[in-house]
């Protein structure tokens, strides 16, 4: 199993194109469970916890926007 580590949202669309079963992970509590039991085997990780991205929040007048990895 190999983990893909990108730094960057680029870099991990690029990572998903190039591997599109990659499984991608932030934090992967679910994953991890299914690895553990033998219920899932990928044979990529795409692990997003180096995407700064993920974790940015804003909000507007109208709207509030949470990356998928704010705490």
């Amino acid at each position: 199993m190999d983990f893909l580590r990108p730094t960057g949202w680029a870099d991990a669309l690029a990572a998903k194109a190039e591997h599109p079963a990659a499984v991608p992970i932030a934090g992967g509590t679910d994953v991890m469970v299914e690895i553990n039991f033998d219920q899932r085997r990928p044979e990529h990780l795409l692990d997003l916890g180096r995407v700064d991205e993920l974790t940015e929040w804003e909000t507007g007048e109208e709207y509030v926007r949470l990356g998928a990895a704010v705490p």
